[in-house]
């Protein structure tokens, strides 16, 4: 490949493609339309669900149907095993047909299969693992990894990663230039439709809406415990097999309210537009693009304090131990009270755009992506 004239074909397979909103499902779709046409690749995007004109379907067992779910308890498997084992399948004749140089993966499962089907056949294509779920499984079936954060690069290596075969590239989001005024009209459409009475102030966090990974039950007892006027408290992401007990606890806890809920993707940014601060109280996150989004909206944010989040949010959020209850309350109750004028939010935003934006990252992308299918020697973006 060596030759100029050759287009480099990269596969962005992504088995919740059209099903599920997590952030690689948007991850995937961003960053083939802030490539198109980059100078040198052929990007292809696979997913399995309701998918856009220039996408390819690969057919798959869809994590929550009951298929996936017999199949699972047969083979002693969770769901999301056998989707993604099944869209192996369904990707295999593409795979045959089109011979990509490069699979860019996240989900683990199918680039196992992937490495296994390589193994055996000799079919010759290179595997980069995009470590968005920040995994601490062996890195033994890919050929280099993409961490996005220094802190997940130095956790690898402190377990035993050879650093030559990691990276860090953070991950890309859609960032306008300019960050526009708060249109009244639209915020309190937004307000009614999560029923937030007028007068109190928003408070908003974005992610699956569980207990065990984002704690969503930690966020709305914290917020119960706050003084009156306490914020109206809206949660917004994806309904997992915990967001019963989590929609309870906020009934019970929040009896003034607070919303809980799967909001579309199309209108997020509309959410955190009428927000007036952000929370997300997750121990641990791969990137946290969540955190990237209520930054470029210029929201005031709480975070639980790593070397990730202080790498993502700098100097720009309220960041401590979340895991106390007290301390929790009083990053919310500072970071609710922090200048929210124009001024203030253009600075948030423009930290945002100035590092995380695909107008930023893009090129980076397409050089990485271009010397991964070359072998990966070109490049040295350790931290």
């Amino acid at each position: 490949m060596s030759d100029a004239s050759v287009r480099v074909r990269v596969a962005l397979p992504c088995t919740g493609l059209g099903r599920q909103q997590r952030g690689f499902e948007r991850f995937t779709r961003e960053l083939h339309e802030a490539l198109r046409g980059a100078s040198g690749l052929d990007l292809t995007v696979y997913g399995g669900g309701t998918l856009e004109a220039d996408e390819r379907a690969a057919w798959s067992l869809p994590r929550n149907s009951a298929a996936a779910a017999a199949v699972g308890r047969v083979l002693g498997r969770d769901p999301y095993f056998v989707e993604q084992i099944s869209f192996f399948g369904g990707f295999l004749p593409h795979l045959l047909a089109w011979r990509p140089h490069l699979i860019y993966f996240a989900d683990l499962n199918f680039g196992n299969a992937c490495w296994h089907w390589r193994r055996v056949t000799g079919q010759r294509y290179r595997l980069l693992f995009y470590n968005g779920g920040a995994t601490t499984m062996p890195y033994t079936r890919c050929d280099r990894v993409q961490q996005l954060t220094p802190e997940h690069f130095a956790a690898a290596v402190q377990r035993g990663e050879a650093p030559q075969r990691m990276f860090v590239l953070p991950h890309g989001a859609r960032i306008p230039t300019a960050l526009a005024p708060r249109d009244p009209a639209r915020v309190a459409a937004v307000r009614r439709a999560f029923g937030a009475p007028a007068g109190r102030p928003l408070l908003l966090s974005v992610g699956l809406l569980d207990r065990s990974i984002k704690r969503m039950d930690a966020l709305i007892t914290a917020v119960a415990a706050m003084d009156a006027p306490r914020p109206f408290l809206a949660l917004l992401g994806q309904e997992t097999e915990e967001t019963a007990a989590v929609r309870q606890l906020a009934h019970e806890r929040l009896p003034d309210g607070c919303y809980v809920g799967t909001w579309a993707a199309s209108r997020m940014p509309e959410a955190y537009e009428a927000a007036d601060a952000f929370a997300l109280l997750s121990l641990r996150e791969g990137f946290g693009l969540a955190y990237v989004e209520a930054l470029a909206a210029g929201l005031p944010i709480v975070a639980h304090e790593t070397a990730g989040t202080r790498y993502v949010l700098g100097a720009h959020a309220w960041l401590g131990d979340t895991r106390d209850p007290a301390a929790t309350v009083a990053l919310l109750g500072a970071a609710l009270r922090a200048p929210s004028d124009e001024t203030a939010r253009r600075t948030r935003h423009a930290a945002a755009r100035d590092r995380f934006s695909w107008g930023v990252l893009a090129p980076q992308y397409a050089a990485m992506l271009r010397e991964e299918a070359e072998g990966g020697t070109q490049r040295d973006m350790t931290p």
